[in-house]
């Protein structure tokens, strides 16, 4: 059993879904938040995502991928976790867009209803595709040797910016 593999996967999941659970709450604050709390809690997103998120999903397209891969005998078995990547980068990509629409006294409506669109769908498909990525932790404990548990362990832990 490798020991390290769980645990570094578990804290970062962890550390992952405390931002994305606060995703529907800043959603929700759309239209009754300051304008200032909205920049602020779209630029603390913004940021997890680009220096956490992102770099977590480059990990893991880089080392657990090709292990699973290699595990289910399918080369092609990530391809819906890597499109899911892909879609949370296009969110990410809007959501770069719409906060600089926020150095404005208000947002338009149209602003509004996308900014709430890309958290809420950030939201929805990030609490899916991590709860995935968590039952493939566990198969991939049980499918290789302690040294690769190892080596995934230490990309997973290195990947994106430190934080408490």
């Amino acid at each position: 059993m490798i020991s390290t593999l769980p645990i570094v996967a578990r804290d970062h999941h962890e550390r992952l879904m405390r931002h994305v659970d606060q995703l529907p709450a800043i959603g929700d604050s759309i239209g009754s938040a300051s304008m200032a709390d909205l920049r602020r809690e779209v630029n603390e997103t913004a940021t997890f995502m680009s220096g956490l998120l992102v770099p977590h999903m480059e990990a893991a397209e880089r080392t657990i991928y090709p292990e699973l891969e290699r595990l289910l005998q399918n080369r092609h078995s990530m391809a819906p976790m890597r499109r899911e990547h892909a879609a949370v980068r296009r969110l990410l990509s809007e959501l770069l867009h719409i906060r600089e629409q926020l150095d404005r006294e208000q947002l338009s409506n149209g602003d509004a209803f996308a900014l709430r669109r890309i958290l809420f769908n950030l939201y929805a498909l990030l609490k899916i595709h991590l709860a995935e990525e968590q039952l493939y932790v566990a198969m991939i404990e049980h499918g290789i040797s302690a040294d690769a548990g190892a080596a995934l362990a230490a990309a997973l832990e290195h990947a994106g910016i430190a934080e408490s």
